[in-house]
């Protein structure tokens, strides 16, 4: 309701604010090159009183289509004498609104821009930046496109944008500083996020040697969008007493981020491969080294749901990142940590990854833990110091993720369950550096169940024995709880987000561990099903998972449509 008031009182001032400007207009009235003499007069002289009053003139005045006709027309005869000193004067002019009028008005006016930056380069920074301005303005959103008229303004401005690059290609550069300076400010509001976000996008298609470093600059300030959810949830979880405004802005930023997403998969959608290894590029830059971020690393999900390609460079890179296989300098093992979750929740979330896959890395990544325990017990130097094998816990870590993540999948069959045997599970659970004492609690939990209900491992005594040394120890641990892939809780970007991805199935609390297990084998022993049978994806649409079990867990099964 109240924003619905305040939007309301908008309105009418907005109203208001037009009909006095409607009113200025009829007033005022220039005449034939009385521009050009105040120019002249100015620039010869140095007679400031009627330089100044036009400044101010055009800056609070609205103009009408004559005497707009007028002041361009002037302008293009001065063009040559407008030096630094018509710094505020050319500001003026390019402030006017000029993109709405009509096609004789428009090409005035870029005539106008492209001789005065070619005859005085100087200037090309102010012009750029008053016509990247525009694409943040904070008007009305829309549904799906944005409206007619808004498109033609806008196109008038990537016109004139387009044809500085044809003729200064070095003003590329300059582009986007200015991108980069004007972008809003992410409290600024939806639609002048989402405006800004599409007509960067715009650029992007008509200047292609810029798409990867738009890719970036948009990634980017998504990032903070999404760090600034988190930090307002985690805000909210602390204090009961929040006041109507903190959980507003909160909202509102939930609903820039959404919109944003959401144009940002429009473009996945229509640019396909080539923008998608942008995509991949902006994830290895940006987002891998982002830590506690819930949404904007979707669109590396949506990706590689749609290229081949893309899901064997995205997997292959954040395995060879999780174990070391490339040079890291400091904070290297905060980054691998990171990389391994993202496998794991990569392979476990996303419905087009292929069984195939899952049985290839979890191999890969046992095995590689197999030989780092060897290497610890034949090294002289050998420590408990769980830091020191922290990249080791991390990968452990996301075996028994996929483990009890895809139980439905990997105890389906007698090969799959003789699969899973071969990967040695219990010399994990038992060699001395110990990966359950700094595993999540929930997946400790669950993969200790589901290999029990199998009888792959035995967990139990490890899992008592880590707690017992927890309460005797001073130290407290701290566990990961961020899972990158937790199900998606953007309503409007959700809608391409869902059905890509996979809800957590816990069989378990359909009945205890034993009688679990003897429905199973005997399924098992009836079953003749390929090896890993797909999955199809959940259906149902989320908004919220406050409702949902466990992180990392997490499902969309008790949330609305």
């Amino acid at each position: 309701m109240a924003v619905a008031a305040r939007k309301s009182v908008a309105s009418l001032m907005q109203k208001t604010l037009d009909r006095q400007a409607a009113l200025a207009r009829t007033r005022l009235k220039f005449s034939e090159k009385q521009i050009e003499q105040i120019l002249l007069n100015y620039a010869k002289t140095g007679n400031i009183g009627p330089y100044s009053e036009l400044v101010r003139v055009l800056r609070d005045y609205p103009l009408n289509d004559e005497n707009f006709r007028i002041i361009l027309e002037d302008c293009l005869s001065c063009v040559l004498i407008m030096g630094q000193d018509f710094k505020q004067f050319v500001e003026a002019v390019c402030n006017v609104e000029w993109a709405s009028r009509c096609e004789k008005l428009v090409n005035l006016f870029s005539t106008f821009i492209i001789s005065l930056v070619t005859a005085h380069i100087y200037h090309c920074p102010q012009v750029m930046s008053c016509l990247v301005k525009v694409f943040k303005a904070n008007e009305e959103n829309w549904d799906d496109t944005p409206p007619t008229e808004k498109l033609n303004s806008w196109s008038n401005i990537h016109t004139i944008i387009g044809q500085i690059i044809a003729i200064m290609p070095m003003t590329n550069e300059l582009l986007m500083e200015t991108v980069i300076d004007q972008f809003p400010y992410h409290k600024a509001g939806c639609s002048s996020n989402r405006s800004f976000i599409y007509n960067l996008i715009w650029i992007s298609k008509y200047l292609p040697s810029l798409t990867e470093e738009i890719m970036m600059i948009i990634i980017n300030r998504m990032i903070v969008m999404d760090g600034n959810i988190v930090e307002s949830d985690n805000k909210m979880k602390q204090n009961d007493t929040l006041f109507d405004m903190d959980v507003e802005q909160h909202d509102d930023i939930s609903e820039t981020l959404d919109y944003s997403m959401l144009e940002v998969l429009h473009w996945l959608q229509e640019e396909r491969d080539p923008i998608l290894h942008h995509m991949c590029t902006a994830f290895e830059k940006i987002i891998l080294p982002t830590y506690g971020i819930r949404h904007v690393q979707f669109l590396l999900l949506y990706t590689i749901s749609i290229n081949q390609h893309c899901a064997d460079r995205v997997l292959n890179n954040l395995w060879t990142v999780a174990a070391g296989l490339q040079g890291l300098g400091p904070g290297a093992l905060a980054t691998r940590r990171t990389a391994a979750s993202h496998l794991a929740g990569l392979l476990a979330r996303c419905v087009r990854v292929p069984n195939s896959r899952l049985v290839q890395f979890l191999k890969t990544m046992t095995d590689w833990c197999h030989s780092y325990i060897s290497a610890a017990q034949e090294s002289t130097t050998v420590t408990d110091n769980i830091k020191a094998h922290g990249a080791f816990h991390a990968i452990c870590h996301a075996v028994f993720y996929l483990i009890a993540f895809k139980h439905q999948h990997l105890f389906m069959s007698k090969e799959s369950l003789n699969f899973v045997e071969s990967l040695n599970l219990p010399r994990l659970v038992a060699c001395t550096l110990n990966p359950l004492r700094t595993c999540p609690p929930q997946v400790t939990r669950a993969f200790s169940s589901v290999t029990r209900s199998h009888q792959i491992v035995y967990c139990q005594a490890i899992i008592e024995n880590n707690a017992r040394h927890t309460l005797q120890s001073a130290d407290i641990l701290q566990y990961d709880e961020w899972f990158p892939y937790d199900p998606y809780q953007l309503p409007r970007s959700g809608k391409i987000i869902w059905p890509l991805c996979i809800d957590y199935k816990d069989w378990l609390k359909e009945g205890d561990d034993e009688t679990q297990y003897s429905n199973m084998k005997k399924k098992m022993e009836a079953d003749d099903d390929d090896f890993l049978m797909s999955v199809s994806p959940c259906s149902k649409l989320a908004s919220s998972l406050s409702n949902g079990v466990l992180p990392g867990f997490r499902t969309s099964e008790s949330i609305p449509y």
